[in-house]
């Protein structure tokens, strides 16, 4: 709705009944976050703010202290029910004037049945408020207000009750003060700043700094820079806080304009509702607490600040948790740069669920605060384990697989080999040769295929590897393959301590390079011997294994993709599997290794594997 807009829709008698609503009435309307939206005339005038002031901002400019917690608590319980709600709320302008309003705030609904904004209608009460004697204490401060509390030294109790008052100037006691609030002196937009920071100074016993904006009688803005200082009893209890106040001239505009974009900002981190945002001071404690992270935790914005971060974290898993986060924030303080973390939270109603999360730092003075950007990831986790156990499914189901087919190819075997010992003629030879080749190309494709199901479990088995007797049983095995005794071997180790990985993994991964360059070996002539060199060089806290041939190798194209699954090279070669080198590829992948290629056509290739010592007999899969 415009203001002092005629639509054509409407008839005269409509159009004067709108505009005699607008004339008489105050109205407000907030959206679902409780940020102004709209704002009459008439509304503007009486909080004494332009509309361009208003609009976006949260709508705490009727929130009084004269007010308790509990009646606002009532309040949005009230309209968040879809509800009215009709009562009183005092306020004081940021010129001392107090005014009354009998408020009426009415839920408006979307098609979904959401609601979507509060209207809020007012009707000034406050002549009839005076009339009756219900403001003069409120006249009293408004005489207090235009006190100059750059003089003044005031003690109060953590509620903001002012205990006691010292003139500094003429060493004397005011007691015009005692016995009121801190909230009855100082400007209302500044109300919750200063709540939060009394909270704050009670918790961690230390003297602090804090500038507010005041607007004294003579309408002239003046910054005061507060000290806080904790008063302690003979028994080193904390009685109450002195705040010694001064004036700040100096900068006035620039401190302005840094506070009206602070609480833009601080506008939209509270209403975000998706992400969950928690910022805490250099020793953990909490102290910025967004509307997503109160609909993930349950706890209300009162129940978590100055609270420790570790309220928020499982029991069970406190201190490993603590250890994580301590670690981030030491690597941050270094200005380097913190990986994501998970830990398990804890919810108000004590349910634990899993959230990842990212921290950000920022020094501001002499403090250092902390931003955590939590993600709850319950529904990951569960996809996780879902996976898991569909793998370990599916890697049951392959070797049980791999296991039944390879009885009757067995069986086949031996078949042809009773075959063989009968008097045959050539071409019946031939095609039983040619058969038994192909069964034991299948006993191969079955072997591999069940023993890539049970790599992740034979990961976790940890032995002492002896490189030399490894590599010379490899050999053995391969010794009746096509060309073999036409290669050269050469092996070079260079170890220095006890290697420990799993030896059945690391058998696999030497015999299937191996037999890959035995494979696609060139053939022995006058001008080329063919050669096979396994360079292994252990260092600290890994192994490193250069296995290099000087075979047909490959074009750059197929280096990308060596290793997938099925993925064969060349086709003029007799085929193996496709399985070799991705098991290669598997095993390195679950020893937590590294494995790369380089290769050049009629050059040869070379395989570099880079594997750690599991000296500790623990292997960290992620």
């Amino acid at each position: 709705m415009v203001e002092n807009t005629k639509l054509s829709i409407l008839s005269n008698p409509e159009i004067d009944l709108l505009e005699l609503l607008h004339n008489n009435l105050i109205i407000s309307i907030t959206d679902a976050y409780g940020r102004i939206i709209y704002a009459n005339d008439r509304f503007c005038k009486t909080i004494g703010s332009h509309r361009d002031n208003i609009i976006g901002e949260a709508h705490e400019l009727l929130k009084s202290h004269l007010h308790t917690d509990v009646l606002y608590k009532n309040l949005w319980k009230t309209i968040t029910s879809g509800n009215t709600w009709k009562g009183v709320l005092p306020n004081k302008l940021i010129n001392g004037k107090f005014y009354w309003l009998e408020t009426t705030i009415t839920p408006i609904k979307d098609e979904t049945g959401n609601i979507s904004k509060y209207l809020a209608v007012y009707n000034d009460i406050t002549d009839y408020y005076n009339k009756n004697q219900e403001l003069k204490t409120v006249n009293q401060d408004i005489k207090i207000s235009s006190k100059d509390f750059s003089n003044v030294t005031l003690s109060i109790n953590s509620s903001g009750k002012i205990l006691n008052a010292k003139n500094r100037a003429f060493k004397t006691t005011d007691d015009d003060l005692i016995g009121l609030y801190i909230y009855d002196i100082i400007n209302p937009l500044s109300h919750n700043k200063v709540k939060k920071h009394i909270k704050k100074v009670f918790s961690d016993k230390g003297v602090s700094e804090l500038e507010t904006i005041e607007l004294p009688i003579n309408g002239q803005q003046t910054c005061y820079v507060s000290e806080f200082n904790p008063e302690f009893n003979t028994q080193n209890n904390l009685l109450s806080v002195a705040i010694s106040t001064k004036k700040q001239k100096k900068e006035f505009k620039i401190k302005k304009e840094l506070r009206h974009i602070e609480a833009k900002y601080s506008t939209i981190f509270q209403s975000i509702n998706v992400g969950i945002l928690v910022v805490t001071d250099g020793k953990g404690n909490i102290i910025e607490w967004n509307k997503g992270a109160e609909l993930a935790f349950g706890y209300s914005e009162d129940e978590v600040i100055g609270n420790p971060l570790t309220k928020l974290i499982s029991k069970h898993h406190l201190i490993t948790s603590v250890k994580e986060l301590l670690k981030a924030k030491n690597l941050l303080n270094k200005n380097h740069n913190s990986e994501n973390l998970e830990m398990i939270g804890l919810k108000k109603n004590g349910e634990e669920f899993p959230v990842e999360f990212a921290i950000s730092t920022w020094e501001e003075g002499n403090e250092r605060f902390y931003c955590a950007m939590m993600l709850d990831i319950t529904n990951r986790k569960k996809l996780e384990t879902k996976l898991k156990q569909k793998t370990e499914d599916l890697e049951m189901f392959l070797y049980r697989s791999a296991h039944d087919l390879k009885a009757p190819l067995t069986s086949a075997e031996g078949l042809l080999n009773l075959i063989k010992e009968e008097n045959l003629d050539s071409n019946v030879k031939l095609l039983t040769d040619l058969l038994y080749k192909t069964l034991e190309r299948g006993r191969l494709l079955v072997d591999n295929i069940a023993y890539a199901s049970i790599i992740p479990n034979k990961a976790n088995e940890i032995n002492k590897i002896d490189f030399n007797a490894l590599i010379e049983n490899t050999l053995k095995t391969l010794s009746g393959l096509k060309n073999y005794e036409a290669i050269k071997f050469d092996l070079n180790l260079e170890q220095v301590d006890g290697f420990y990985a799993n030896q059945e993994l690391i058998s696999s991964l030497f015999q299937n390079i191996i037999h890959n360059a035995i494979k696609y070996s060139k053939p022995l002539s006058s001008n080329h011997v063919p050669f096979v060199t396994i360079q292994i060089n252990q260092l600290d806290g890994f192994v490193k294994m250069v296995i290099q041939d000087n075979g047909i190798g490959m074009d750059e194209t197929h280096l990308k993709r060596v290793f997938d699954l099925y993925y064969r090279i060349n086709e003029d070669y007799e085929q193996g599997s496709g399985l070799g080198l991705y098991i290669v590829k598997q095993i390195v992948d679950d020893l937590n290794g590294e494995v790369t290629v380089t290769s050049k056509i009629n050059e040869g290739t070379s395989f570099e594997v880079i594997l750690p010592n599991l000296k500790e007999g623990e292997l960290n899969n992620d």
